[in-house]
């Protein structure tokens, strides 16, 4: 919500959503007992950093982009309490302060949205800082989880979700650690992700039968047919086009060979892509034969 207190003056849209939504948070008593500088403000002396790693998160590297995002060192157990804590607190600031704002008018409202905008927007950057403090949680079990570059990157994507989502319900003052209740609920939620991209995979492979062997080039057809009906290649080689293929190539293909459920004709794809039939033709030639070196360079044996 930087943009809140970088303005000169809340739009009507903004003074609305801060004074008419409910801020969630998840309540302590601290909050009205304990000072307000104890509760955003860590001790002299403690660190929010643990000086080692978790034995519960193995080490992510090789990862490419994604090593720069595991940078971060993991919470200490003081470290955590304290950022939970001062996020809800600030939450909490901003809830009370919501419900003066409902009664009052002119520069008073104005005055107290701006303390409620500014207060939003540090519990957001305390939540982000959780949350990359724990992103290779994230990726350590979605690399577990994975079986491809493309799942692996769907996964991360989608823990991050989870990650956020469980930052927000996290209870700090019941004394376990977020990453054992955040570890469980990224594997929750991957099981049920990866059941149900790959009963969507198995589904496609069904009706993929014909997905090669329908172009003729001599014997190398037998054998991508021959590949092809062996369902664990066949999720392989879904995962590769979408690494191997650009959009357009993957809608030809998924199309021509009917991977959604219904072969497609050059002209209704020509229609589609705003293409001529000449080039759905080249695009698809094209295509079959990224995905043949695909095929050969999994099974170099075969291309000889």
């Amino acid at each position: 919500m930087s943009d809140k207190l970088n303005s000169q003056l809340l739009s009507p849209e903004q003074d609305t959503s801060l004074a008419e939504t409910p801020f969630e948070y998840l309540y302590n008593e601290d909050f009205e007992l304990a000072d307000e500088e104890s509760l955003l403000n860590l001790p002299v002396g403690k660190s929010i950093y643990s000086d080692r790693d978790s034995d519960a998160i193995e080490e992510v590297s090789g990862l490419g982009d994604f090593d720069l995002l595991t940078d971060l060192p993991l919470l200490s157990s003081v470290g955590e309490t304290f950022l939970f804590r001062k996020m809800n607190y600030l939450k909490f600031q901003a809830e009370q302060l919501r419900l003066k704002a409902i009664g009052s008018r002119g520069r008073n409202r104005e005055a107290l949205l701006r303390r409620i905008a500014h207060g939003i927007d540090e519990a957001e950057s305390v939540r982000n800082h959780i949350a990359e403090c724990n992103l290779r949680l994230v990726i350590s079990i979605a690399r577990r989880f994975s079986v491809s570059s493309v799942e692996f990157e769907d996964l991360v994507s989608e823990g991050n979700e989870i990650l956020l989502k469980a930052i927000t319900k996290f209870d700090y003052s019941r004394g376990f650690r977020f990453s054992t209740y955040a570890t469980h609920a990224v594997q929750r939620h991957f099981f049920r992700y990866v059941n149900r991209v790959r009963r969507r995979h198995s589904q496609e492979m069904k009706s993929s039968g014909e997905m090669i062997n329908t172009i003729p080039q001599g014997d190398s057809d037998e054998l991508i047919e021959e590949w092809i009906r062996e369902e664990n290649r066949m999720t392989r080689l879904i995962a590769h086009m979408a690494e191997t293929l650009d959009e357009r190539e993957q809608a030809i293909i998924r199309g021509r060979f009917g991977l959604n459920g219904a072969v497609r004709t050059l002209r209704e794809l020509a229609d589609e892509l705003g293409l001529s039939k000449e080039r759905i033709r080249q695009l698809q030639v094209v295509a079959v034969e990224k995905l043949r070196d695909v095929f050969y360079s999994m099974e170099p044996d075969m291309a000889t």
